[in-house]
């Protein structure tokens, strides 16, 4: 009866240890770096029917963009349209945000954005597929794109519906390779060329995998992304700035 007694008590000594040692190792689950949208709770009646103040151009604009190091002449362009096809994430359909950028007259990134706004006014970023060109132009590869629901990829904020000062969120989540998030600075004046416009949104952007880096983005409202600063370890290195809004 005692070796009995003695075997189950080993027994149970052994289980415990084992199950704290498991327990010890366990990883913690991965976290994105800011809090993520609910998108589960999100309805989407018109998704393509885009009515957020700080989205911009509208169906037939175009907005040309000029920018480089803090310093020296513009040497890069960025043009942005809204493309007249939709296309389908998750079930949802999407308007595509077309971007082109070339540096010295030569096309380095060609990119569409998937973007669909909810009934609350939330506007959805989707997905991506991005060409990236070398500087003699010629075709690199497709880093940076990715699609919510594929990869267990999720879809993020491109622009909540009222942003509030101070609060966070994820724009993109697909762990290890995109886990962009914005705060909200505030709200302020902005000058640029074009002239002045009030009641600007601010954000702060990061990339958590560019250690230093981070980017204030400006938005005024009923004309969309005026500005963005670029800092490394706090020091303003690149701008680029709104320089024409071209009706169709």
């Amino acid at each position: 009866m005692k070796k009995h007694l003695t075997y189950f008590l080993v027994l149970a000594i052994l289980v415990l240890i084992n199950s704290c040692s498991t327990t010890d190792e366990a990883p913690l689950p991965d976290q994105p770096p800011a809090p993520l949208p609910d998108f589960s709770s999100a309805v989407f009646t018109n998704s393509t029917s885009i009515t957020n103040q700080y989205y911009g151009p509208g169906a037939d604009q175009i907005y040309v963009y000029q920018g480089g190091e803090v310093g020296t002449a513009p040497e890069e362009e960025i043009v942005i349209e809204r493309r007249q096809q939709t296309r389908q994430v998750m079930g949802i359909t999407c308007i595509i945000h077309h971007d082109i950028v070339t540096l010295d007259g030569v096309v380095i990134e060609d990119t569409d954005d998937w973007l669909a706004q909810d009934d609350a006014g939330n506007l959805w970023y989707m997905g991506e597929f991005v060409e990236n060109y070398h500087d003699d132009g010629t075709f690199a590869d497709n880093d940076g794109s990715w699609e919510a629901g594929v990869d267990d990829a999720l879809p993020g904020y491109w622009m909540a519906a009222n942003p509030q000062t101070g609060e966070s969120y994820m724009q993109e989540y697909l762990k290890d390779e995109a886990e962009d998030y914005a705060e909200v600075v505030g709200f302020e004046s902005v000058t640029i060329a074009l002239g002045t416009y009030n009641n600007c949104l601010v954000t702060k952007d990061i990339n958590p995998f560019e250690a230093g880096v981070h980017e204030l983005k400006y938005y005024a409202p009923g004309i969309g992304f005026i500005k963005e600063e670029k800092f490394e370890n706090e020091e303003l290195v690149e701008v680029v700035e709104l320089v024409e809004i071209i009706d169709n």
